[in-house]
């Protein structure tokens, strides 16, 4: 995979250039990972970009919590 991770969860991307395939993850702190999907990478990506243009700022802390659970209905993974 590419890169190091400068703080964990990170998005990772491996490439194997010899088949032009690519993956890509979520890795954690304990290299364990997630793949997820290129095409719902982007569109989220795209959401984010017309959000920070309409001012929106990236939830922080407990914040990050409460949105995933309140709004998504999600309960966080715990890092060991």
């Amino acid at each position: 995979m590419s890169g190091e991770c400068a703080r964990y969860p990170c998005i990772r991307i491996g490439v194997d250039h010899r088949s032009k395939r690519f993956a890509l993850f979520i890795e954690t702190s304990d290299g364990e990972y997630i793949s997820i999907n290129a095409d719902e990478l982007l569109r989220a990506c795209k959401e984010v970009e017309k959000l920070k243009h309409k001012h929106y700022i990236e939830a922080v802390g407990d914040e990050i919590d409460e949105i995933a659970y309140n709004i998504l209905g999600l309960l966080p993974v715990e890092e060991e």
